[in-house]
């Protein structure tokens, strides 16, 4: 994650389908996310005009603390090749990539969230 201090909006997504569109078909604020399988996906981009980059996030990693296992920019692909990213982490399969190292996101509920210079 680039942003270390940004606090992220986490809903939960319907499925890997649903969770594909979002971030393929769709342009968000900074702060929106998803939790999907035991893993945040957390916005990561620099603007919400700019590339829709994500962290993708292990919710307990092997020492009981997010891993972050990937990034990706979900806006340069294709839905079907979003799915298939969205599927691999979901089922564990990128859990052990070197780029994996622990973070420390804020994470709140739309509710907790409210507002924030992202939500524009």
């Amino acid at each position: 994650m680039m942003h270390r201090n940004r606090r992220w909006s986490v809903s939960a997504a319907g499925s890997a389908e649903e969770l594909a569109r979002n971030l393929t078909e769709h342009t968000w604020c900074g702060c929106n996310s998803w939790e999907l399988g035991g893993y945040w996906f957390l916005n990561d981009a620099t603007s919400a005009d700019g590339a829709q980059d994500y962290g993708i996030i292990k919710i307990a990693g092997p020492r009981g603390k997010p891993v972050q296992v990937e990034s990706i920019t979900f806006s340069w692909c294709a839905s079907d090749k979003a799915l298939q990213h969205v599927r691999a982490a979901i089922a564990g399969q990128i859990d052990a990539s070197e780029f994996a190292h622990d973070v420390d996101p804020v994470i709140e509920t739309p509710e907790q969230h409210g507002s924030c210079h992202l939500c524009m």
